[in-house]
């Protein structure tokens, strides 16, 4: 292996044990000393590409978008245009299992630290633009096209349940959730 992969391996070791101790502990615990003890690397071995609490939060944050784009990807393509389509796409986004409930726990810690980190608005727009792409393509396979009003409301929509997931996911079955996501998608397919 080459010292490249070996750095890019190590890497992605590294933003795993992140989003581990943002999601147990929160932001504030996430030190390079703690990362490196729960990523079980020398602190020396990460001081080049993640020298700081920044860098690592902003490449936390980098890791959400491709793994959301490459869920939808593969998702199977619905040429008939059904709202079963429209359901899993946006269903690709919710905390439903410990995979994307890690993902959502990360994103929204971080999003919060976008308030107040410049360095992390840009990388949480564009990890938001992922989110409101997946939102135009479910209203698409609606027949639902160039409705910002309906695209906004969506957007919002989604970003509330998976905070309500997360939330209160742990209380009650994730059917209320699919209840309302179906409520949703019936308001944007009378479009």
């Amino acid at each position: 292996m080459s010292n490249a992969e070996n750095i890019a391996v190590r890497d992605a070791k590294v933003i795993a044990a992140a989003w581990r101790i943002i999601a147990r502990e929160g932001v504030l615990a996430l030190t390079v000393k703690a990362l490196a003890e729960e990523a079980g690397v020398a602190v020396s071995s990460m001081r080049y590409t993640m020298p700081s609490q920044a860098v690592v939060r902003e490449r936390a944050l980098q890791a959400i978008a491709p793994r959301i784009r490459d869920r939808v990807d593969a998702l199977p393509e619905d040429q008939d245009r059904s709202p079963e389509q429209a359901r899993a796409l946006l269903s690709s986004l919710l905390p439903l299992d410990a995979e994307r409930r890690l993902e959502a726990s990360v994103l929204v810690a971080l999003s919060a630290c976008a308030l107040t980190e410049p360095g992390l608005q840009p990388i949480w727009r564009e990890v938001d633009g992922t989110v409101r792409d997946v939102c135009a393509q479910a209203l698409r396979t609606l027949g639902v096209r160039g409705d910002v009003v309906a695209l906004d409301r969506l957007h919002v929509f989604m970003g509330g349940l998976v905070i309500q997931l997360l939330n209160r996911g742990e209380e009650r079955s994730p059917q209320w959730a699919f209840i309302a996501l179906e409520r949703e998608l019936l308001t944007h397919s009378r479009h």
